[in-house]
């Protein structure tokens, strides 16, 4: 069994997203350190919103491993760092180290295999670039944004819409992104925007 460092985080990632983490609790200071010194990925667990990470028992079964792709050192200790979502696991166990440091065993799991955007899926893709647009703190982060790959973008729309978490971790146990697209065109639709 695989084991990795585990972090419940509120913001949710993807395979292929990217995102800027503000590290303070010392535990996940020491994770990050880890990580950069032995080239180690680490994991991000998706918790909702309100929840604080120092009373996580469990997580939902499917996590993603990311790499440390950028970081910075802030005032008061603070670690800033940017990661990148690589491969999605299932988490089978967690354990605690003396710091609260989550450590999960886990399975790999195959990532979605891409999908060309087509003319009934293109929507999708506009509407990220919209959504880029209006947000620089998060375009910033994509230098080579993948719009031509439905996957790509319907996992970016995952990521940022405030769906409940069992909602997403049940998109994203499909072997493939058609579901997800199905949804989010469904959604688009419900919400009269897919013909702006």
């Amino acid at each position: 069994m695989n084991t990795v460092a585990l972090l419940p985080h509120s913001k949710h990632l993807l395979p292929g997203g990217r995102l800027k983490l503000v590290i303070s609790r010392v535990c996940d200071v020491r994770m990050v350190t880890e990580a950069m010194a032995n080239n180690d990925p680490f994991a991000l667990g998706m918790i909702a919103p309100n929840s604080s990470p120092e009373t996580i028992t469990n997580i939902p079964a499917i996590a993603t491993t990311v790499t440390i792709i950028d970081f910075n050192c802030c005032d008061g200790g603070l670690l800033e760092i940017i990661v990148e979502g690589t491969n999605k696991i299932s988490v089978s166990t967690l354990s605690m180290a003396y710091d609260n440091l989550l450590t999960a065993a886990y399975e790999p799991r195959s990532n979605w295999p891409a999908i060309a955007i087509n003319p009934a899926n293109q929507i999708l893709a506009n509407k990220l670039k919209l959504l880029f647009a209006s947000m620089p703190e998060l375009s910033q982060l994509y230098q080579q944004p993948n719009y031509q790959d439905a996957a790509w973008v319907s996992q970016r729309w995952l990521e940022v819409l405030p769906i409940n978490i069992k909602h997403k971790q049940s998109l994203i146990y499909y072997p493939t992104a058609d579901m997800t697209i199905s949804f989010l065109l469904q959604l688009l639709q419900d919400h009269h925007l897919i013909n702006n």
